[in-house]
This record gives structure tokens, C-alpha cells and sequence, in this order.
């Protein structure tokens, strides 16, 4: 079991491209994975999380600016990191990848560690 310092925007990001879909274990480890990078209901309340809805009928989530560089210990698996590490990569190969998914690339395929603040 190892570690990985994710931001909060990086989790969501992370909940976002993980699949939904997948062989049995695969599926296993996606669900103690995703209990694992999700946030907490203390999380929810000291990030200040919450659903913004645009004019233009658009919803994404925010939290309190303060907290954009703090990083938190998640901890996952090598089975779990290798679930994380296809799942970009396919998304890679299919020209899918965001914005958002730079810094996960960054750090799971390239292995470049976060900058500390």
C-alpha cells in the first residue's frame, strides 16, 4: 500500500475519469478506490464543497480557494494505482484526456512529483 498526495481538484478529476464498467475485479477495486479519493462528509464541510449551477444550466463543484493546494494522503494499492494508470492511458490513446487530467498523467504515468506549497 502506498500513497499519493492529491489535491482536491485532482480527486474530482480522478472520480471523474474512472471507469464504470469493467471485469469483476476490476470493478472491486474501482469501488474501495472510489471510497478512498471521495470526499468526506468532514471534507465536504471544512473545503466548503459545493454544486454551482451556471446561467447557462451548466454544474460544477467548488470549495473554499484556501484549500486548492492543500494535498491529502490517499491511500491505494499497486493493483488500484495500475487500475488508475490504464485508465489514463486508454484515455490517452483516445485523445480524451482534459485539462483537468494533466496533473494525474503527471504524476501516476511520468511519476513527477507534485510541487509542494
Amino acid at each position: 500500500m502506498n500513497d499519493v498526495r492529491l489535491t482536491v481538484a485532482e480527486r474530482m478529476a480522478l472520480l471523474d475519469m474512472l471507469p464504470v464498467q469493467g471485469n469483476i475485479v476490476t470493478l472491486r477495486l474501482l469501488t474501495e478506490l472510489k471510497l478512498k479519493v471521495a470526499l468526506s462528509e468532514e471534507e465536504l464541510t471544512k473545503y466548503e464543497v459545493k454544486q454551482v449551477k451556471e446561467k447557462d444550466g451548466r454544474v460544477f463543484i467548488q470549495w473554499a480557494p484556501e484549500f486548492d493546494k492543500l494535498r491529502v494522503d490517499i491511500p491505494i494499492s499497486d493493483h488500484e494505482k495500475g487500475v488508475v494508470i490504464r485508465t489514463i492511458m486508454q484515455l490517452d490513446s483516445q485523445s480524451q484526456l482534459t485539462v483537468h487530467s494533466l496533473p494525474l498523467y503527471d504524476y501516476f504515468v511520468d511519476n513527477k512529483e507534485p510541487e509542494e506549497t
